[in-house]
């Protein structure tokens, strides 16, 4: 059952039938506020923090569901009838009245069309600007003159969302509203900076500050007493529930059409003059709309690709670089799931965003490794989940200790040990770097100096082995790397015992620091680095290979996990997948143990992490025997690790299974059964129930996943082939061998090249020449910042 459409023409995904079985959520704005909105215009707003700085109020996992929003109602005056412009909250019947929802890059459009009214709500945050506008345009269609009222609704919150949860007896009585000049301030007493606005592009005829006053006993956003009566009453006062309406009287004669701003902002009222004035005039909005375009289309311009599979095509050249953006923007913690109920940096999950994007937002991914650097500590492990505002020289002091601040916890506090740390955390960072200096040429980077968390500093080179001299040390009795807390699965930690995945990892990152190491012509390191890359393969070929696939781990007790004696368990993804991917395994091995994974965990929507699922709770094993079979960590699709697995059969030159693999987990192809995924087709989302569930394919958490940027990490640098190198581009695809070739636009280092592979003898891998400028060369350099250049590869 299809609910929409994708506009690959204006980047949008177009939501047709708006009663959803579930939300499909968009992200407003790239810089200090966003907006989590979904297809009915529930959700909520933050400047910088969602969980300290939260603006508008929301209410995760409850009913009615996904509320409150950003609402837009219309009343018709005469008559008393009323709607919303998006679906909900009123929700209209379906038959009655035609609601479209279209999401595209950082902004939201609702479209309803009801009793002869047209009617759209625009939705973006400017790039430079922190306002949310609301773009209101209402056309007359009836054939009649009409008499409507327009009003605003949002619920304003207490800042931080245990406020918002409870402690009412301090935040309700601390918190104020007025309205003067047509701008509705909200005043946050017990925080130093707690104010925003609400305004619009014109002078009111109503307002009202007060949420139950608009609301009204026993109801709810479906029929406001305010816009029931079609009159506000003007309220306001110091403490209380504030919200943000004003209302707009209209006539409209037929065919007239008539455009409303609303404004959302950050500041005192005194801070909304500049905006109001400026957004009032309409050719700024338009403007607002145009940079947002002009932004996206100058990172999707940096590779777009077409290839036979226009799913790959789709998602490649728009949806999925857009979710790893917009992870590396906001971290993990903003969505209808993780709804800001924690911040900061997750240590595994930055590095590898930061990993992702370098080609697209080179100045965010750097921010984020210098963050991450600060968060490593002098032994080498990095703080799992870190505020990086503790570890930066910049960040100001706050005037007084407020009981909203955010804490800063002392510096005790700040550093964990051993005992909290997660092995695998500052191993990807490792790579991160690498990849960022790749894509960059900015192998200055490395000599910056960064201090390390707990004391002392060090150059971003000698940053990375310290990572890799703390794995080389947190090994077990077997020579495998410990788990520690945890690996990358926090749910499989194995009692802290010793983990395959952390070891195959380890392996990966060497590799990468050798190759940045040899090219700075680093002789010692090499050596050094060389040796330790040896010792971990013997012991992971000795330690971890089962006969037909890897093991998952060893247990503290001694226990073998993932092995074919096991009843459930018994195959893992991310092992297996890594024994391949980061090159300890050889290839008779490799292919064995990617075979079984196929055989094993391959679903037509993608991997399972592992299976069978667990049934029997052991705490030997960990956590994962305590959750449902199918669900999460225990036996689901876990869409993270399934990227993992393209890779690794690129690595063995199998492009028709890595292309079966991308296939069965890509969201664009789950458009048409959405009454069993659920969730948008545009975004890869965190896990889908494996067949071990009643719900059997239905896909759960979107966006705020390492899938986006694996997904986009794998299929351009491994599928296709197209990676940075020290000196220059490398395009060595593994595709299916039935594809004629395909053709790309890359854009490296400044300069601009246009790509054509050809296929003609139809392999999975191999290049047998490659031609640069109509020239035939044996590689293809840094060419000049500006140049434009043709490729042309042919496989063979």
């Amino acid at each position: 059952m299809k609910y929409g459409h994708f506009d690959n023409e204006k980047r949008e995904y177009v939501i047709d039938r708006v009663d959803l079985p579930t939300s499909w959520t968009n992200y407003l704005g790239v810089k200090d506020m966003c907006a989590v909105l979904n297809h009915t215009a529930g959700g909520y707003i933050f400047y910088k923090s969602p969980e300290y700085h939260r603006i508008t109020r929301f209410r995760a996992n409850a009913v009615p569901m996904d509320r409150p929003g950003h609402y837009v109602y219309i009343r018709d005056d005469e008559d008393g009838d009323y709607w919303s412009v998006s679906w909900q909250p009123v929700g209209k019947p379906l038959d009655q009245a035609k609601y479209t929802c279209r999401h595209g890059m950082s902004y939201t459009v609702y479209e309803c069309d009801y009793s002869g009214i047209k009617a759209s709500q625009k939705m973006c945050i400017p790039i430079e600007d922190p306002v949310e506008l609301w773009d209101v345009k209402i056309k007359n269609d009836s054939g009649r003159t009409r008499s409507l009222s327009v009003y605003s609704y949002l619920e304003f919150s207490f800042h931080q969302i245990e406020m918002d949860n409870k402690n009412f007896q301090m935040s309700m009585y601390a918190a104020a509203s007025s309205c003067e000049d047509g701008i509705i301030e909200h005043d946050l007493f017990y925080e130093e900076f707690g104010f925003q606005w609400f305004t619009a592009s014109f002078r009111p005829d109503g307002f009202e500050c007060l949420r139950d006053e608009f609301i009204g006993s026993y109801r709810t956003e479906t029929n406001p007493i305010g816009v029931e009566k079609g009159v506000l009453g003007g309220g306001f006062e110091k403490g209380n529930n504030h919200c943000g309406a004003l209302q707009k009287k209209l006539t409209l004669a037929p065919g007239e059409e008539v455009r409303l701003v609303f404004m959302l902002g950050e500041g005192n009222r005194k801070a909304a003059y500049p905006y109001r004035e400026k957004y009032s005039s309409f050719a700024n909005v338009d403007a607002a709309y145009e940079e947002l375009k002009n932004y996206w289309e100058n990172k999707f311009d940096k590779l777009q690709i077409q290839t036979p599979n226009e799913g790959m095509n789709t998602l490649i050249n728009t949806w999925t670089l857009y979710q790893a953006e917009i992870n590396v923007m906001f971290s993990r913690f903003a969505s209808f799931i993780e709804v800001g109920g924690r911040t900061g940096l997750g240590y595994r999950d930055t590095a590898q965003d930061a990993m992702t994007v370098p080609h697209s937002n080179p100045a965010k991914c750097r921010q984020r490794i210098i963050e991450l650097l600060r968060g490593q500590v002098s032994e080498g492990y990095g703080l799992h989940l870190f505020q990086p505002e503790w570890f930066d020289p910049d960040t100001e002091v706050k005037p007084f200790k407020s009981p909203t601040v955010v804490p800063t916890p002392s510096k005790d506090q700040m550093i964990h040990g051993l005992e909290d740390t997660c092995s695998d955390d500052a191993l990807w960072l490792v790579s991160s770097i690498v990849e960022y200096v790749k894509e960059t040429g900015e192998f200055e980077l490395l000599k910056q100096v960064v201090p390390y968390a707990d004391k002392g500093e060090g150059t971003v080179y000698d940053h990375m082995k310290r990572i890799l001299d703390f794995s080389a040390r947190q090994v077990g009795a077997d020579g495998v790397c410990k788990g520690l807390r945890a690996d990358w699965n926090d749910c499989l930690n194995l009692g802290g015992g010793e983990s395959a995945m952390v070891s195959f990892l380890h392996y990966w990152a060497i590799q990468s620091f050798l190759e940045m190491a040899s090219y700075l012509g680093e002789k010692e390191d090499v050596e050094k680095y060389r040796s330790m890359a040896e010792n971990v393969k013997k012991v992971c070929d000795r330690e971890l290979w089962d006969g037909e696939w890897y093991i998952r781990g060893i247990t503290k007790n001694g226990r073998k996990i993932g092995t074919q004696k096991d009843k459930e368990g018994r195959v893992h993804l991310e092992s297996n997948a890594w024994a391949v991917l980061s090159g300890a395994a050889p290839k008779e091995k490799g292919t064995k143990a990617m075979d079984a994974v196929y055989e094993n965990l391959f679903t037509p929507y993608g991997i399972m992490l592992n299976g069978p699922s667990y049934t029997v709770p052991d705490d030997d094993i960990g956590f994962v025997t305590r959750v449902y079979p199918g669900l999460k960590e225990n036996g689901s699709v876990f869409s993270h690790p399934n990227p993992w697995a393209w890779a690794a059969e690129c690595m063995l030159g199998r492009g028709s299974r890595a292309m079966e693999f991308y296939n069965a987990l890509c969201p664009y192809y789950q458009n048409d059964m959405i009454e069993v995924r659920q969730a948008e087709p545009y975004s890869y989302c965190q896990f889908i129930m494996g067949r071990d569930h009643t719900a059997y394919g239905r896909a759960r958490h979107p966006f705020m996943t390492g899938s986006g940027g694996w997904a986009y990490f794998a299929a351009t640098r491994y599928m296709l082939g197209i990676r940075p190198l020290m000196d220059g581009l490398e395009i060595d695809p593994c595709i299916p061998g039935d594809w004629d070739g395909f053709s790309a636009h890359r854009v490296f280092r400044g300069a601009s090249f246009d790509i054509t592979v050809e296929n003609p003898d139809h392999v999975e891998k191999g290049v047998k020449e490659i031609w640069l400028n109509k020239e035939k060369v044996d590689k293809i350099p840094v060419c000049e910042a500006g140049s434009e250049n043709t490729v042309k590869i042919v496989m063979g």
